[in-house]
Parts: structure tokens; sequence; C-alpha cells
């Protein structure tokens, strides 16, 4: 293992903004059973014309997403229960990205960008909003995090991301793959992470990074559908993915293959990318553009 760098040079957030400029955060309940996902009771929760995206639940009745105004990008917080938005930095010359709740923490961690264009890890205490240190990282373009210190993330490289493990408390880092894709996850109810990696056509694998061991090991899982690198856990057996206004499930104790899930149609929604699964698995939130 190795130090990591001190300096956070710009990455890509800046050009997934401009590429999905004008997405929203749909927010939807779920009803499952070990065989069947319903998706119902669907709403648009950012109503921004800014770019809204990178949702994020801290618990099962608050998200964090991304939320853009008068082009300033700051850490949005929708409340379920009050059905009430806000605004959690005011920070006029910083734009921020990729809200997470560190586990088992009163912490949330997100990318900052600052007037001069570097971007790194900046904690915040979430029930005071009291900033508390940045997390010194090398080129971080998209993490998640393990326990409290260990968190995987894909660090730009000059062609392409490569997926390291990352240690804030000791300062160390190790390289996991190279061609590593954006989407990090933790599996609920388990020792493990996944993430994926771009194959020889061009389209993306997942693998889980199993932590029960030793030393983490990495399997494969599947390949994702065509064209798609964004997923989420319904469970920690069942994977959902977006294409177009549909959701598909992969299940892996059932058939290898991914089965249509629901339509999201009438909801006024397509191109669904980004999505995460609230800890209760009451609430499935996505980023998609509005029809």
């Amino acid at each position: 293992m190795q130090k990591i760098g001190f300096i956070l040079l710009a990455f890509v957030m800046s050009l997934s903004l401009q590429a999905q400029e004008n997405t929203e955060i749909f927010l939807f309940e779920i009803k499952t059973t070990p065989t069947t996902v319903d998706i119902v009771n669907g709403k648009n929760i950012s109503q921004n014309a800014g770019y809204d995206n990178q949702p994020s639940f801290y618990d099962g009745n608050t998200l964090l997403y991304s939320r853009t105004q008068d082009s300033l990008t700051a850490i949005g917080i929708y409340d379920i229960t009050t059905s009430r938005n806000s605004i959690f930095t005011n920070e006029p010359n910083s734009g921020y990205f990729s809200p997470q709740r560190i586990p088992n923490s009163e912490t949330i961690v997100a990318v900052r960008q600052d007037p001069e264009g570097r971007q790194r890890l900046a904690q915040y205490n979430f029930k005071t909003k009291a900033f508390k240190k940045l997390l010194d990282s090398s080129q971080v373009g998209y993490f998640a995090f393990y326990d409290k210190h260990t968190f995987i993330a894909s660090v730009l490289q000059p062609n392409q991301m490569d997926l390291f493990l990352i240690n804030s408390e000791n300062e160390t880092s190790e390289n996991i793959i190279t061609n590593s894709g954006r989407s990090l996850q933790k599996v609920p109810n388990s020792n493990s992470m996944s993430y994926t990696v771009e194959n020889e056509t061009q389209n993306m694998d997942l693998y889980t990074l199993d932590f029960s061991g030793d030393e983490p090991t990495s399997y494969f899982v599947c390949e994702m559908p065509i064209g798609r690198q964004d997923y989420t856990w319904l469970d920690e057996n069942r994977i959902l993915v977006g294409s177009g206004d549909s959701l598909f499930v992969y299940d892996l104790f059932g058939e290898p293959a991914w089965t249509f899930a629901a339509s999201l149609n009438s909801y006024g929604l397509k191109n669904i990318t980004r999505m995460t699964v609230s800890p209760n698995g009451k609430y499935l939130a996505v980023a998609a553009e509005p029809v």
C-alpha cells in the first residue's frame, strides 16, 4: 500500500454536469416480496430547472442530492415526512457533488469544488451543518464508503479511471483494478462493496469486493445491460438498473438475466441514470430527465 497524494485535481464532475443539466430527482415507494418488485406513488421531488442528480439517502426519511440553482451546485436535502426541500450548504464560491453519509456517523461527505477549481472530499456534521475537515485525496472521481474510514474510489488517470481501496485514517490506498466505472455501492446486509469495470466489448461488468476474509476479494456478478452503468441494490440479492423510462432487476439466485421490473412512463420521465434505495428499503430515488 502507498501514501495518498494530497492534491485533488479537477475531474469529471463538471463534464457530467454539462451532459445532464436538466435532470430531476424522482422519489417512489417500493413494495417487494422475494420474487416481485412494485414501484408506486412516484413524484418529482426536486422541482428545479437546474441540474439535480446523485441522490443518496442519509436515513429512511432524508434524501441528499446535488442541486443547482443560479449556477451554484449545493447539497440539497429532501425531508420525506414534510415533503420539504432545503439547502445544506451555503457557500457561494463552492460547488458540491455526490453527497453521502459516512456509515454509523452523523457526518456527510461530498466533493467540494473551490473557487480555484480544486475538488476535494469535504466532511460536515449533518446535525449542526458545521464544517469538519477536508479529506486529502488524489483525483477521486466517484466514491462510496464501507465504514467510517474505508472507502472505494474511482480515481482519474490520463485516459481512464482506476479503482482504489482507500483508508482515510492511515492515509493509505491500494489499486484494485483498472478501467473502473462511476457506480460504486455498499451491498446491503453484507460485508461487500460493488463496482463496475469496462469489459472488452466496452460494456460494464459488475463485481463485488468482499471484505469478510483476510484480504478484500473481488467476484464477478454479471454484465450490465448494454449502455448502462448506473445501478442500485434492492437488497443483498437483487440489483436494479434503469434504461429509458423502465427498470430491470437481476436476481443473484434466479435466472442469470436482467428481467423487466416496472415502467415509469406514466410519471413523465426518461433516461434514468443514478438511483438509490433507502436503508429501510421503502423508497427508491432516481435521477432522470423530465419529459
